[in-house]
């Protein structure tokens, strides 16, 4: 029985050598590209009545901050019960990267300091590729503290705006099994989610629960998936949120996943 290893190579060899029988063909470069690299689709749905999102409280920076409806954002909940911000990535090791998908790809993931929260809550970063950038919108001093496990820890001040000093750039080093969590010393009810992986592919699903997992290499791949509030996603087929499945060519639809609302009671 082959190792996991040699089925892998076995795969790749493979791909490679239709590439390559295709292009004797006249096959347009397009189609042959595209028969190496499927997508994940699908999305998550919150099996209940949406919970009401809580009032948080503001106490610091009144003036600027008080104005502002800030709400707890660890369950966004759609109206047709869409979960946002579950993280799905790809758990193997040493995947094969698109790349078309390299090359599309921003060079800077931005998190924003708008409206006394940060924004996006949830984002990813392809560590070895792209840079995180953060940048303060508001007329108040921010912070952005957070603590990547066996990487360096940042605590970046970022002055009022407009001026100077309103935005800073940073380099992760490792890749980190789950999201890491951003925090505001001066606004302990701002929080946000960063997940540095030495590949590109995650997704975080939206706000009506959709998410796409673009160019994936075809083959037996594992996945993790991840909540603020949950942890490891877990389901029935999913011990501790992992799943294993063979991507095919084009689109791999998962489908609708319905998860209990008792997976994110605290």
């Amino acid at each position: 029985m082959p190792s996991r290893i040699g089925r892998r190579r076995f795969l790749e060899r493979s791909v490679a050598s239709l590439g390559a029988m295709a292009a004797a063909w006249g096959v347009p470069a397009v189609l042959r590209a595209s028969a190496a690299w499927g997508d994940l689709v699908g999305r998550f749905v919150y099996d209940g009545k949406a919970p009401e999102r809580k009032k948080l409280k503001v106490d610091k920076d009144v003036d600027c901050c008080g104005k502002f409806d800030i709400r707890d954002e660890s369950l966004m909940v759609g109206p047709d019960g869409g979960l946002a911000n579950v993280f799905l990535y790809v758990r193997s090791r040493k995947v094969s990267i698109c790349p078309e998908l390299e090359a599309s790809l921003p060079k800077q993931v931005k998190l924003d300091n708008r409206d006394c929260i940060f924004v996006p809550h949830c984002l990813s970063i392809w560590y070895p590729k792209q840079e995180f950038y953060t940048v303060n919108s508001d007329p108040i001093a921010q912070n952005i503290d957070f603590r990547p496990l066996g990487d360096l820890p940042a605590n970046i001040i970022l002055s009022p705006a407009p001026g100077k000093n309103v935005d800073a750039t940073w380099k992760f080093n490792k890749s980190q099994l789950v999201p890491v969590p951003i925090a505001c010393n001066y606004h302990p009810w701002e929080s946000a989610f960063i997940l540095p992986r030495d590949n590109p592919y995650v997704a975080i699903s939206a706000a009506d629960g959709t998410f796409r997992i673009s160019k994936l290499p075809v083959g037996k791949i594992e996945f993790q998936a991840w909540h603020e509030r949950s942890g490891y996603l877990e389901t029935p087929q999913w011990l501790r949120g992992r799943f294993e499945m063979d991507i095919r060519a084009g689109v791999n639809d998962l489908g609708t996943i319905k998860l209990a609302p008792d997976r994110f009671e605290r």
